[in-house]
């Protein structure tokens, strides 16, 4: 049997730079590994393997490195010194902020003058050029494909969806420091609308949270959901009890509940998503669109009146291009496809329905 090659190869000469199809540089902080560059390693590898490395800053100091694709995650303590021990085709530099901020300080400047490509989670029209911003993968926890693969193998045995027993459902947290969020704003409208929708949700709300919201004369304005814990289960078996699941932004204007909704078999009722792009896309005329500073309980209605069985089917089919039971899959290139192109074509895509 042969020795397996270590990953990392030390400087000296003679010695070969290590190959890869795509390294990704992780970020230097304390956030957690995921949004350092693990989640962007995740994504690649479930298409091409062991064709991506991922190393930290002090490893790509120790030796050269060949690859197709450069990935550097921000905030970064790479200089130019370093970069010039890789050699590359293709370079990228990334950040997992959730804000349209960039990232890049008086010290990692330098990489202005080598690409022009910025990846984050989201992106939309306006933001500072010179940059052409792409998209981000998210990693997933795997209980949405593991469920979704459950309620397959239950239907295959005869077992029926369960009935909309709830007009709009939501469940999330109040977000930031702002009691008048967007969140926050939806609940007390169909809070005030009395018995009109059969609703189930509310905000979990933490400790903290509840303070902000009792100094806000919010705390018994019923926004609070006092149900306890969730499961994910449940969390999700309330969305396909529900004909409408709202999704205002939180501390983004998309979150996965716009995706579980849909393979929950709901229409999503969100913030206004239209000039919004994500690497999933989402199928933009399936879904309710609320502009900031509108009322939702007529969108509410909008999405109560829509309610056809062959909507709710299109709009699974959609997602169903991208992923497999709501994960990525080597099976479903067609999101590699989407997130390659944003490397090298003049303008990456610019709105969600892709």
């Amino acid at each position: 049997m042969k020795a397996r090659r270590p990953n990392k190869l030390a400087g000296g000469p003679g010695r070969r730079p290590e190959v890869a199809k795509y390294l990704i540089v992780m970020a230097d902080g304390t956030s957690g590994r995921g949004t350092r560059g693990l989640n962007l390693y995740w994504f690649l590898s479930r298409y091409h393997g062991r064709a991506v490395k991922v190393v930290s800053t002090a490893e790509l100091k120790d030796g050269t490195r060949s690859c197709d694709v450069l990935f550097v995650c921000l905030p970064t303590a790479l200089g130019k010194d370093d970069l010039a021990r890789v050699r590359y085709r293709h370079l990228a530099v990334f950040d997992y902020e959730d804000t349209h901020k960039i990232l890049l300080d008086g010290h990692s400047q330098f990489l202005t003058g080598l690409t022009d490509r910025y990846l984050k989670v989201w992106s939309e029209p306006g933001w500072p050029l010179p940059w052409k911003f792409g998209v981000l993968p998210i990693r997933r926890h795997a209980r949405l494909p593991l469920y979704l693969r459950y309620l397959g193998v239950k239907k295959a045995f005869g077992a029926k969806p369960p009935e909309r027993e709830w007009d709009v459902t939501f469940l999330g947290a109040p977000t930031g420091q702002d009691t008048h969020s967007q969140r926050v704003e939806w609940l007390k409208e169909i809070r005030g609308a009395g018995a009109k929708y059969r609703f189930w949700g509310g905000l979990a709300a933490s400790p903290d949270d509840r303070t902000r919201l009792a100094q806000a004369g919010l705390e018994g304005a019923g926004l609070i959901y006092e149900g306890g814990r969730v499961g994910y289960t449940t969390f999700f078996d309330m969305m396909r009890k529900s004909k409408v699941v709202l999704a205002p932004k939180g501390n983004a204007p998309w979150s996965y509940r716009h995706y579980e909704a849909i393979y929950a078999g709901a229409i999503p009722v969100s913030c206004d998503l239209r000039n919004v792009t994500t690497l999933i896309p989402l199928p933009l005329d399936g879904m309710v669109h609320v502009p900031d500073g509108t009322s939702v309980l007529p969108r509410i209605e909008e999405a109560l009146a829509a309610q056809r069985p062959e909507l709710l089917r299109d709009n699974i089919a959609f997602l169903e291009r991208y992923l497999s039971y709501g994960a990525y899959s080597r099976g479903k290139p067609a999101l590699m496809d989407r997130f390659l192109g944003q490397l090298t074509e003049p303008h990456p895509p610019r709105r969600s329905s892709g």
